[in-house]
């Protein structure tokens, strides 16, 4: 183990908050990796992210989604790693960390003449490159530590101080350090830790001292370090004209998707249309529908907007020169009314999916806090519509941004309801799948935009029937082309004709 130390550096990635460290002296070298962002295309009226849940009949899955077992998992497992980025949290997770500096020194503490210790370690472990809101609980393998007040907390053979944030560097020397029973603590220097190893500002981290009691053959091996933390501080919306300036803890998906699209992709807040982000933001309190998802592996940001919007069965897009977010939920109002005339010549197309190869069975893979953070699953199957189609077929969704069970149900649910069912002119529900229509018209429907619930009396249709828009877009000569599925309120009802929301 070489005596020289380097510089933790931090390195600002793109349009992003995060930070990534580069080489560490201690036990071995290692770094922790960038994340590769990309940007968003503003195509005026274009449905630019959607949710797999709400993209049409076959529900596609997200893009780029990290299995819920694997993220769940991983992020239980401290990272040693020069490939993985310093989390961002948003929510409420239990973590581990990434290890940027260790070291091990048998005559640091002047508890080994007395207690017999033999070995000390010594480690810095970043929890997210930013301010976080709070820690609830710190574990040592398994055991919940004792919280001494102050930021710190203890077990027999292990020690940590947690530091929430720093406006500037932090000097390993010149911050506490706990390193005794009962919560004493002291600098870095009087322990003897090595010169010029620096935490860069804006990082969230825990020093963790542990010792080894060969003599008494007690703690022989390294205790994992977690924490259930209370993530990142963000912006919020006060209401449909105000983005709060003071930061707060939110688990709130339209406050989050704010948040990325702000400081992950540095859309100024003129370009935002706050009230569909306030109105958006209401909808999910209604339906309370949260979100609390670490970003914890490379990434592109288009794919990490789509998990935070699978927790909501939201959508992003660019209208009218504003960045819009809208929810697909119960209750909305009829945007407009249109006719034939509305309708350009021959333009309209109707689709219904064939039921033999739409799903009869939803599973729905999140994250439950109550089984210590892993994967769980909820299920929605049918058993009518299975023999209706002579087999189970099933549509796995992970969603690693719900951490809830009635969230979960209800989103397998919706979903089902969404693939199989439509409804009558009674509105009552009909083991039929959805329409899905495509047509043009002229500029004077200019003003339907994504998310849209219209009402289309046509025809070819065999009564008038409402539609939510998934897509708009428009050519050189002003024909605008709109596609459309199916709305029906049964879709968030159970068989029984209660809300699910």
């Amino acid at each position: 183990m070489g005596s020289t130390a380097k510089k933790i550096i931090g390195v600002a990635l793109i349009a992003t908050g995060l930070g990534a460290f580069g080489a560490m002296a201690g036990l071995s070298a290692f770094a922790v990796g960038t994340v590769t962002y990309g940007t968003l295309i503003t195509v005026t009226g274009l449905a630019v992210l959607s949710s797999g849940l709400t993209a049409g009949v076959s529900g596609d899955d997200m893009p780029d989604m990290q299995s819920v077992e694997s993220y769940a998992g991983s992020k239980l497992q401290t990272q040693k790693t020069n490939t993985a980025p310093v989390p961002q949290i948003y929510g409420k997770h239990k973590m581990a960390g990434n290890i940027v500096w260790q070291d091990t020194n048998s005559s640091l503490n002047s508890d080994n003449s007395t207690n017999g210790y033999n070995r000390d370690y010594w480690a810095v472990i970043v929890l997210a490159g930013h301010e976080i809101e709070d820690i609830n609980y710190i574990y040592a393998g398994e055991d919940t530590m004792n919280s001494l007040g102050s930021d710190k907390y203890e077990t027999e053979y292990v020690h940590v101080k947690f530091y929430n944030s720093s406006a500037s560097t932090r000097d390993i020397r010149g911050i506490n350090w706990c390193t005794s029973s009962g919560g004493n603590e002291d600098t870095g220097s009087v322990y003897g830790l090595p010169s010029g190893i620096t935490i860069p500002a804006n990082t969230a981290i825990l020093c963790v001292h542990q010792v080894f009691d060969a003599d008494e053959n007690k703690n022989t091996a390294l205790a994992g370090i977690t924490a259930e933390v209370e993530g990142k501080k963000i912006r919020t919306i006060t209401n449909s004209t105000t983005i709060s300036t003071a930061l707060s803890y939110s688990t709130n998906p339209a406050e989050i998707l704010l948040d990325l699209l702000t400081t992950g992709l540095s859309v100024d807040d003129a370009d935002i249309d706050i009230s569909s982000f306030y109105q958006a933001k209401t909808d999910c309190n209604s339906n309370s529908w949260t979100c609390d998802i670490a970003l914890m592996q490379q990434a592109n940001i288009q794919s990490i907007i789509a998990d935070v919007l699978a927790t909501c069965r939201g959508k992003i897009f660019h209208s009218e020169s504003k960045w819009k977010c809208k929810i697909d939920t119960k209750s909305q109002s009829v945007a407009d009314t249109l006719t034939n005339d509305d309708v350009l010549s021959n333009s309209l197309s109707i689709a219904m999916a064939g039921s033999s190869t739409i799903a009869n069975k939803v599973i729905i893979k999140y994250v439950n806090p109550s089984d210590e953070w892993l994967s769980a699953e909820k299920v929605k199957e049918d058993s009518t519509l299975q023999t209706y189609d002579g087999q189970t077929i099933q549509k796995i969704l992970d969603i690693k941004g719900v951490t809830n069970a009635t969230h979960a149900s209800e989103l397998a649910e919706i979903t089902l309801n969404t693939l199989r069912y439509s409804e009558d002119s009674s509105a009552n529900r009909v083991k039929q799948t959805p329409l899905m229509i495509t047509f043009s018209t002229s500029v004077k429907n200019a003003h339907l935009e994504v998310g849209d619930v219209i009402s289309l009396n046509h025809t070819l249709l065999d009564r008038v029937r409402q539609f939510l828009i998934l897509s708009t877009n428009n050519d050189q000569s002003g024909v605008i082309q709109i596609s459309a599925r199916e709305y029906c309120e049964t879709h968030f009802k159970d068989s029984s004709g209660s809300y699910l929301i």
